[in-house]
C-alpha cells in the first residue's frame, strides 16, 4: 500500500530557511539539498513505518538524510504520512 505524503506548512518553512542559508553559499548546492530533502520525505510513502520513533507516544518518527533529520507521523488507516519537520542535526529537537 501506498501511502500519500502530506508536508505541512512548519515542514515547509523549515524546508525554505534550509534552502536559504545553503543558497548564501551555493544556490546549486541548496537546490540539490531541497530535493534530496524532498525526496527522502516522498520516498515515506512506501514504507513510513521502517524508521524509529523519535516520541513513540506521540507517533512520532524520524528519518535520517544526514545531516538532517526528517520528523513524520503516519495514519495507517488514513493511508497518510504527514511530514512535521525537516531538521538540521545538529540543533536541538523542534518544537511539536
Amino acid at each position: 500500500m501506498d501511502y500519500r505524503v502530506l508536508i505541512t506548512d512548519a515542514a515547509l518553512d523549515d524546508l525554505k530557511g534550509i534552502v536559504s542559508f545553503i543558497a548564501k553559499d551555493d544556490p546549486h548546492a541548496a537546490v540539490r539539498v531541497g530535493e534530496r530533502l524532498i525526496d527522502h520525505a516522498l520516498s515515506l510513502g512506501e514504507m513510513p513505518a521502517r524508521c524509529p520513533f523519535h516520541d513513540a507516544v506521540r507517533g512520532i518518527r524520524k528519518m535520517t538524510a544526514t545531516p538532517f533529520q526528517i520528523y513524520y507521523s503516519h495514519n495507517e488507516e488514513a493511508g497518510v504520512v504527514h511530514i512535521l519537520h525537516f531538521w538540521h542535526a545538529a540543533r536541538l529537537f523542534p518544537e511539536f
